[in-house]
């Protein structure tokens, strides 16, 4: 008998363990786990460590305990992408390889052509695309030259084409020589997120992605890596406003966001949610909170919402 049944929705969480979360991280995780809570789906949690030069344990812990004590809690086992290295790098030299190069160039290097060249309508101009170097240089996979587009709940119709507005992707660092203070999957060279954020969501059989509008640019090229892969599509993509301070700046790492850490779970909740111009709320416990925000989710007055301006994290709590 055919079976007609839609598969659950399954969304995720997947910070980078680059500092502690901070507001912005905050609102995303929110979101995402009302969007899918309230579809009555799984929420899991992905830990995005593969590189080894910014990511820290530490950080992993300490992103998992503010998760728990907000009362985010996961569906099933954290996966750390650190733990997968290998998977990625057999599907990049078996499947990936007919459609990927190795390609030496330097950032010097491409800014000097591309002085030379000012007429180039690529962001990637191609220069490795036939050489046939080794594959132990830094790994391009190709993009194609056509418009494509996807439907998202926010933003719309998104339209792009991957190689004007992308060009060939590095998928993967140039390979080093192992020495005793490198890993030993160090000399297989750094898998870039772009690939590995693909096949984790095709492995665990996530179909709904809610993430930050500035990731918006990068779905398209992942569409292509996931047809190249034979992967099922993403069925429902949520691309959130970024917050922005006074300087117009996005909230994050760089710009010294201020963790939240040391704030009470009620107050983060309640503030996110309003963030978000979602309904209030009572103050109660994070879970009970969570349980009426689910409930109420209602992401309309989002949709074509790109920005988010935003206090001090200190300031917002004492308004809200």
């Amino acid at each position: 008998m055919l079976n007609l049944s839609t598969p659950p929705v399954i969304g995720r969480f997947a910070p980078s363990p680059t500092g502690a979360l901070h507001l912005g991280s905050l609102v995303t995780a929110i979101a995402s786990y009302c969007i899918a809570k309230q579809a009555q789906g799984k929420w899991l949690v992905r830990i995005e460590d593969t590189d080894t030069e910014r990511c820290h344990p530490t950080f992993s812990d300490l992103i998992l305990a503010d998760l728990d004590r907000l009362g985010l809690h996961w569906d099933g086992n954290v996966r750390y992408q650190s733990q997968h290295l290998n998977t990625y790098h057999a599907l990049l030299d078996e499947q990936l390889k007919a459609v990927s190069y190795g390609c030496d160039c330097s950032r010097k290097s491409l800014q000097t052509y591309q002085l030379a060249h000012r007429n180039t309508q690529y962001p990637y101009p191609r220069i490795c695309v036939h050489k046939r170097l080794s594959r132990d240089h830094a790994i391009r996979l190709v993009m194609p030259d056509n418009s494509m587009l996807f439907f998202d709940q926010l933003q719309g119709v998104i339209s792009g084409n991957p190689q004007r507005e992308q060009g060939d992707i590095v998928v993967r660092r140039r390979r080093i020589k192992p020495s005793f203070s490198k890993a030993q999957t160090a000399n297989k060279g750094m898998i870039n997120y772009m690939l590995a954020v693909v096949i984790d969501d095709a492995q665990q059989s996530v179909n709904q992605i809610v993430r930050g509008l500035d990731i918006l640019p990068l779905t398209i090229p992942q569409m292509v890596i996931a047809d190249y892969l034979n992967f099922q599509p993403i069925k429902q993509y949520y691309h959130l406003p970024i917050l922005v301070n006074a300087q117009g700046q996005k909230l994050s790492k760089q710009t010294l966001a201020e963790p939240i850490q040391s704030y009470p779970a009620p107050q983060l909740i309640k503030t996110a949610l309003q963030l978000l111009q979602q309904p209030p709320i009572d103050m109660d416990k994070p879970t009970t909170m969570l349980e009426q925000a689910v409930c109420q989710w209602d992401h309309t007055p989002l949709q074509g919402k790109q920005r988010i301006e935003v206090d001090s994290l200190q300031n917002l709590l004492a308004t809200h």
